[in-house]
Order: structure tokens, then C-alpha cells, then sequence
């Protein structure tokens, strides 16, 4: 098992994966960008790890287009189920959806490329975890991935403070590696895999209504049952029915457009 399996702080749940579809509406641009620098193209075979509600998938399903095929890996077999119908649901007849960890995972026919959307984080030894998969990588397939680099806001305490700080160390205390972006070019040089093309993105939106608000509320609601087991100071205060509500004020007072999701984009190809 993994430790994505067993320590998954954000839960398992409806809400969950509520949570995650309008994660990917958020991370699309940047998702899509990444995958497009990368070289993923039609009628590639593509390996989606960790692939939850199925969105990763989804995307890479228009890419690779009909001839291509997406593989989504993951263990949680409620997600795998809800992305199955999700799949059906968009006429995407080219993604497979299979129950398996990385360690132990062969593929029936060589990889065109591996990716991931905030799933190494979750790995015990990322390296390790991306190593096992790369064998079954043709020489030149991309590999692409998007990592956190997650960091607690400095200066007073604020509604902001309070919730990223939440979100973060409850990550943390569950073994999830939360500052894992800036990190990655070690990842693929430790999976045997030349040194990566890096970029760092974060997603901001300045409207007041934009949907970035009710992101950081569905987290910190995703994240609160085991922020309170662990004991996350100011987290039993957190209240998500008003929280969005609270973090636009708070950033309107300071004149800032809302910022979430600071990561790293990592991508690069298999050596001969």
C-alpha cells in the first residue's frame, strides 16, 4: 500500500472528489500547458498516476485523442468507480481505469509518457515510486508532473493565515511531502531520469466571485476532520460555511487578487 492510500488526509468522500473537479477546473491552463511542453500527442499511451476523480484523465483523453489510450492508476476503488462513470458520461472511450499501487503495477504494453497531478507528494519515496514506473517507459517518453510547493503565510494571524496553515500542516503531519516542487529535479535525477524542465505557477484570480475562494472553503472543509485529530492550532475555529465569505473580505481589505495552488511544473523525457 501507499502511503497516498493509507495517510490521504483529505478524505474519501463525495465531497472529496466534488472538491477535486473543481480543482481541475482551476488547473486546467496550467495543466494543459504542461502536458502540451512536455510532447504528449495523439495517439500516445499515456499513464495518468493517482488518477482520483478521473479530471487528469479526462484532459489527457482530448489530447492523446481517439487513437490514444489513457490509463488512470490509482487504489481508492470509490474514486476509480466515480471516474469510470464520469468517463462514460463524456463519450471517453479511450481511458482505462485501474486498481493497482505503483510498485506493483506492469503495464500489458510499453508507456508513451507518465504524468501526474499532486501525486508523488504522497509517496514515501517519491523517487523510488516514479522509478518503478519509468521501466515500463519507452526511451524518449515524456514525463510530466505538477507538484506543491506549499508555504504558511508570515505576518499577523487572519482568517487566510489560519486556513493555509490548516491545510498545510495537516498535509504535512500525515507524511505528505508539501514542499515537494522545487525538489522534483532531484526526484527524476534519483528515478534515473535526466535533469527536468521547471517552472513555477500559481493560479490568482481577481474577480470577487471568482471560484477560488470556494476552492480554499472545500479544502480546508476536506482537510478538518483530521486537522482536529492531529490537534492544528485554530482549526476547530475554522468554519467552512462562511469561510470563503471571510477570505474575500479579508483579501479585498489588503487589495490583493485571491492566489492559490503555488507548484512546480516538472517535465522531461526518458534518456535512450
Amino acid at each position: 500500500m501507499t502511503a497516498a492510500h493509507d495517510q490521504y488526509a483529505l478524505g474519501r468522500t463525495q465531497q472529496e472528489y466534488a472538491r477535486l473537479a473543481r480543482q481541475a477546473q482551476i488547473m486546467q491552463p496550467m495543466t494543459r500547458r504542461l502536458f502540451t511542453d512536455a510532447g504528449i500527442q495523439p495517439g500516445m499511451r499515456v499513464l495518468d498516476l493517482g488518477s482520483g476523480a478521473g479530471d487528469v484523465c479526462l484532459l489527457l483523453s482530448e489530447l492523446v485523442g481517439p487513437t490514444g489510450k489513457v490509463i488512470g492508476l490509482d487504489l481508492d476503488d470509490q474514486a476509480l468507480a466515480h471516474a469510470r462513470q464520469r468517463a462514460t458520461a463524456a463519450g471517453a472511450a479511450n481511458i482505462t481505469f485501474t486498481h493497482s499501487d505503483f510498485a506493483t503495477y506492469i503495464p500489458d504494453a510499453p508507456l508513451d509518457a507518465i504524468v501526474g497531478r499532486f501525486v508523488l507528494m504522497y509517496q514515501a519515496d517519491p523517487a523510488a515510486a516514479l522509478a518503478k514506473l519509468t521501466q515500463h517507459l519507452r526511451p524518449g517518453g515524456p514525463v510530466a508532473f505538477i507538484e506543491p510547493w506549499f508555504q504558511i503565510p508570515v505576518g499577523p494571524d487572519s482568517t487566510v493565515k489560519k486556513s493555509v496553515t490548516c491545510m498545510i500542516e495537516t498535509l504535512r503531519r500525515s507524511g505528505a511531502h508539501v514542499d515537494l516542487g522545487p525538489r522534483m529535479h532531484k526526484v527524476f535525477q534519483s528515478a534515473g531520469l535526466p535533469l527536468p524542465n521547471m517552472r513555477f505557477e500559481a493560479c490568482m484570480d481577481p474577480r470577487p466571485d471568482g471560484p477560488l475562494y470556494d476552492y480554499v472553503a472545500d479544502t480546508v472543509a476536506s482537510v478538518l476532520p483530521r486537522a482536529i485529530e492531529y490537534g492544528i492550532p485554530n482549526s476547530a475555529d475554522l468554519k467552512p460555511a462562511t469561510l470563503a465569505a471571510q477570505i474575500r473580505a479579508e483579501m479585498s481589505a489588503v487589495g490583493y487578487a485571491m492566489v492559490v495552488a503555488p507548484v512546480v511544473c516538472a517535465w522531461g523525457t526518458k534518456a535512450a
